[in-house]
């Protein structure tokens, strides 16, 4: 046994002796790329950001405001990166319809009543009117297109809306 162990051994300095020669092969002098990173989100400090609010009813949307200020928390608060229980998703891409943001609204346009009084109710949902959604994407972000999609039975998000939105 320990013939087998010290053979294992030796071949395993080998290997790691080898890819070790084989990363110190890389030449140095290779001019690395630099890449600006931002976050996907948008910091509750931050003093500047993106804000679009846009007005819908579920089935057509319109573009209300755009500026560029300071989002407030309640807005921060309603709109967060795509989960599986968003049955709304905001889509913002750029000029050639490459994405550049998605963010997940919930579903705006339904109330739910589970609570004292609506026990014996069949229907726990009910459809609400036209609502405000106001969305704050980082400042480095600048979309030319906001896409707002529906998820489907099938887990599948289907456009129903494409604003045009003006670059500033």
């Amino acid at each position: 046994m320990g013939d087998k162990l010290v053979k294992m051994v030796r071949v395993l300095f080998i290997l790691i002796s080898l890819i070790a020669v084989d990363i110190s092969a890389i030449p140095v002098d290779q001019v690395i790329e630099n890449k600006s990173l931002y976050k996907l989100h948008v910091d509750p400090l931050a003093e500047k950001a993106r804000i679009y609010k846009i007005v819908g009813d579920g089935n057509s949307f319109q573009l209300n405001q755009s500026y560029i200020g300071k989002p407030l928390k309640r807005d921060l608060k309603k709109t967060n990166l795509v989960t599986k229980r968003d049955r709304y998703i905001l889509k913002f891409t750029d000029s050639d319809n490459n994405v550049l943001m998605r963010l997940g609204i919930g579903d705006p346009f339904t109330a739910y009543a589970q609570h004292i009084g609506y026990e014996d109710s069949e229907r726990f949902s009910f459809q609400v009117g036209k609502q405000e959604i106001a969305a704050a994407i980082p400042i480095q972000i600048t979309p030319s297109n906001l896409i707002i999609e529906k998820r489907d039975i099938n887990d599948v998000f289907n456009e129903i809306s494409v604003i045009n939105l003006d670059i500033q």
